[in-house]
């Protein structure tokens, strides 16, 4: 019989409700456990659906397998038999606090799914995305229908989740399958009576056209996002965002008035931010997200004492989880440092570059690393930036084979 066990509260409280969310921390999990117990078949342990959907209902009698528990014990730092244990009197939900559980499970599945992304990368977890998007998300679109608010619930998560997996796809590399994804996600926009989905979207296509070189099509992307905006609600920070990614295109069209123009309208629409509602399809967009991309800007635009202090200031705001975002924001800044010709400190920033990013699955990173690595090239007579060059050059031989174990499938998803 089930019984109220804590098991479902940790997976709340860690933010893995969604079972391909579990699953893709609980294999990272199995196989760190397996290098630090020197135990290779602890890499293989699995948690198939059946078993997690009995342990959310609390259809348990003892506690799992022993190679199991090993990996939940280190996933979640517990005993297990605290994880299957009963739920304390005063862990149990009250009319107070049952309104967090009630959240919409697209929405769960949202919010879960960014963040491992941000935490592990795009390769980790696109696969569950799409999984997501066919088993749970595409059969609810054709019960959704002339449903009201749970029609919109689930075309706007289709919308975000469908935008999610573009972006996952352009960080492992594949620009083709990012460019798939961010039209469907287009055309599900249009299903939606808000608005702001289908700008977000514009504002997710025009940075994937900006890393292809398609410098005009970008800007078009980014103006259209805005014309959206102009017939809907205001939201600053998405209003930011696109006046952002105009100010990218115009920087590399080297048009410099009008982009630091389109970075002063930025600003001052995210100053809005905080007094303004945001959307829930909106992604998000902070103070140190338009640093990092002012930064690029004025790094394009040969303006390299304002950029560089612009890449400091993403990185000040920046906390050590975001590691990926850091780890754009290091190379903007070791590049800058590079072109001002102060090749000790660009050397400083790479070395710190390396030490915090081992982990990230990013073949977009990788790329970024490997054009660095060229730009420290005229520097090398140098002892430090020798090390370093060395460094990076066993670095990439590393990542090389880490994401070629997370290489996505070919074909439309």
């Amino acid at each position: 019989m089930p019984r109220a066990i804590r098991f479902p509260e940790v997976v709340e409280t860690h933010r893995m409700r969604v079972f391909e969310t579990f699953t893709v921390h609980f294999q990272r999990a199995a196989k760190e456990v397996a290098q630090l117990d020197g135990n290779a078949s602890l890499a293989s342990v699995y948690v198939a659906r059946s078993t997690w959907d009995r342990w959310m209902a609390g259809d348990i009698k003892g506690l799992p397998r022993p190679t199991t528990c090993r990996v939940l014990e280190h996933l979640f730092g517990e005993p297990a038999e605290q994880l299957f244990g009963p739920l304390e009197p005063e862990a149990t939900p009250t009319a107070a606090t049952a309104g967090s559980g009630s959240m919409s499970p697209h929405l769960a599945a949202m919010e879960s799914f960014r963040l491992a992304d941000r935490q592990l990368g795009g390769g980790h977890v696109y696969r569950s995305v799409v999984h997501y998007l066919k088993t749970v998300i595409a059969p609810a679109l054709f019960s959704a229908a002339d449903n009201g608010e749970d029609s919109e619930i689930t075309f706007g998560a289709a919308v975000v989740l469908t935008e999610m997996a573009a972006w996952m796809a352009h960080d492992a590399g594949r620009d083709d399958l990012a460019s798939g994804h961010f039209d469907r996600a287009r055309r599900l926009s249009q299903s939606l009576t808000d608005v702001t989905a289908g700008a977000n979207v514009m504002a997710g296509m025009s940075h994937l056209a900006l890393q292809t070189d398609q410098v005009d099509t970008a800007a078009d992307l980014a103006r259209s996002g805005l014309a959206r905006l102009a017939d809907g609600p205001q939201v600053p920070t998405l209003t930011a965002r696109l006046h952002a990614m105009e100010a990218r295109a115009l920087a590399q069209l080297n048009t410099e008035p009008e982009a630091q123009r389109a970075l002063e309208t930025a600003r001052e629409a995210l100053a809005l931010a905080r007094t303004e509602p945001t959307s829930r399809w909106v992604a998000p967009f902070d103070e140190a997200a338009l640093a990092s991309e002012a930064a690029s800007a004025l790094l394009d635009l040969g303006a390299l004492k304002a950029a560089a202090k612009e890449a400091k200031h993403a990185l000040a705001l920046r906390d050590a989880s975001r590691v990926r975002s850091r780890a754009f924001g290091q190379v903007t800044l070791a590049r800058i440092l590079l072109a001002q010709g102060h090749p000790d400190a660009a050397c400083s920033v790479g070395t710190e570059l390396l030490n915090a990013s081992q982990s990230v699955t990013s073949l977009r990173l990788s790329r970024q690393l490997a054009l660095l690595q060229a730009d420290f090239g005229p520097y090398q007579q140098i002892p430090e930036v020798r090390e370093l060059l060395l460094r990076m050059t066993s670095t990439a031989q590393h990542r090389k084979l880490l994401l070629g174990s997370l290489a996505l499938p070919e074909g439309p998803q």
